[in-house]
């Protein structure tokens, strides 16, 4: 009889657990390739979570919620995670509600681990593999009310342009040069869903220089910003003809709608292209080793 009274509770305890469960269905929706900005998980594009309110006419209406959410790499290291006891108190009508994905994720309630130093500066994930997972408590008596949800999600790993003209360690007609430059690259792969800006840099190399110690110090002679576009026909204000040492180093920074640098793997490089050297032969038919007064095209 003992055992009974244990046995009865125990069941009543799992019914009301049960029902609890039942009155809060939910349903995340999330887009497998979400923006890379998480302050741009609420304009619609990264998902929604759905919850249906099925309490009856006996329950209580309006149920009060906290989310809390995690979000994982793809060794399912903790990236960062939302604080539940300050998570914002969700109020549920009866029926179906639509929450959207910033209020879900709650930026501003986010706890960043140590692996997301890049994350917590720029609030930008890096390319890679992803899991959301979403909890939803009882705003009042901080009892989970769902299993837990997990979505997997990506960040496209993208591959810079690379730059195809002028060729690398060649050489331009001065009078050709003088008049137009014209500047090609290939396009971004895989293309942007959202706007994507080059950003064409030139810099000559000085007496003394290898072609990075000009990247790295100089200011460079063409900077210029191409939209929509990979070429751009550059026509000199400057005496090319005669600039000294007659050889330059150009590349391009692939940046995103923010005017921020892509994400790639590599962050060091700040969307940049591997860049090219070129320069002005004042005689076409000499030996090219003698053009540039000889210089030596290496990169140091």
């Amino acid at each position: 009889m003992k055992y009974s009274k244990y046995i009865i509770l125990f069941t009543l305890l799992t019914v009301s657990f049960l029902n609890s469960f039942g009155q809060i269905q939910a349903n995340l929706i999330l887009n497998s390739n979400p923006p890379s900005y998480l302050s741009d998980w609420g304009n619609g594009r990264a998902g929604q979570l759905i919850i249906n309110n099925t309490g009856n006419a006996t329950q209580v209406e309006l149920t009060g919620i906290k989310i809390r959410t995690s979000i994982f790499n793809e060794n399912m290291d903790l990236v960062c995670k939302s604080i539940l006891n300050s998570a914002q108190t969700i109020t549920l009508n009866r029926g179906q509600n639509i929450i959207r994905m910033d209020r879900v994720l709650q930026l501003e309630n986010q706890q960043f681990s140590a692996l997301a130093n890049y994350l917590a500066r720029s609030g930008k994930l890096s390319p890679g593999l992803y899991t959301l997972t979403v909890e939803i408590f009882d705003a009042t008596t901080g009892k989970l009310l769902t299993n837990i949800i997990e979505r997997i999600f990506n960040q496209v790993n993208y591959v810079l342009p690379f730059l195809l003209s002028p060729v690398d360690k060649s050489w331009l007609d001065p009078n050709t040069a003088q008049s137009a430059i014209q500047f090609r690259w290939s396009s971004l792969v895989p293309l942007s869903q959202e706007k994507t800006t080059y950003r064409l840099q030139v810099f000559e190399i000085l007496n003394n220089q290898t072609p990075m110690q000009a990247l790295r110090s100089n200011q460079p002679i063409l900077d210029t910003y191409v939209d929509r576009t990979t070429q751009y026909i550059w026509r000199p204000n400057m005496n090319i003809k005669n600039a000294m040492y007659n050889t330059f180093i150009w590349t391009v920074q692939t940046l995103d709608y923010k005017g921020e640098p892509v994400s790639i793997q590599d962050q060091n490089s700040q969307g940049r292209s591997e860049p090219r050297v070129f320069g002005i032969c004042q005689d076409q038919g000499m030996d090219k080793t003698k053009c540039g007064e000889g210089y030596n095209w290496q990169f140091n």
